[in-house]
């Protein structure tokens, strides 16, 4: 029996696929949901999370505060400010426009306690 041409295609764009499949989980990670949380780490108060976001549609923050305290959470470049209590756990849409594409790291920061350790948000290029 010989191979048909039909299965030669089959097998090549299986190939092809494949190889797409591949080269996508290579990429970094990109998104446009970033999770963040208020903790204590080594004694020192901190925004944990962050990460790498494309910009091609809103981005979600979910904002969990695990500390004692309200615990405050803004983004000057992204018009976000907000005030967590404790346990308290939000989700922040930001839409495209309040969104200031000129920067390409994004401070995420405690508007209430100035010496905590801010976290970063980088935009993909």
């Amino acid at each position: 029996m010989t191979p048909s041409k039909d299965n030669g295609a089959q097998r090549l764009f299986v190939m092809v696929v494949a190889l797409a499949v591949v080269a996508c989980a290579a990429l970094p990670a990109q998104a446009r949901n970033i999770l963040f949380a208020a903790l204590e780490k080594d004694g020192v108060k901190v925004w944990d999370g962050g990460g790498v976001i494309d910009l091609t549609g809103p981005v979600t923050l979910t904002v969990k505060n695990t500390l004692g305290a309200d615990h405050g959470f803004s983004i000057d470049t992204m018009r976000v400010q907000d005030v967590l209590k404790p346990g308290d756990e939000k989700t922040i849409t930001v839409s495209l426009e309040h969104i200031d594409r000129t920067v390409s790291e994004h401070r995420v920061y405690c508007q209430l306690h100035p010496k905590h350790v801010a976290a970063t948000i980088r935009v993909a290029k």
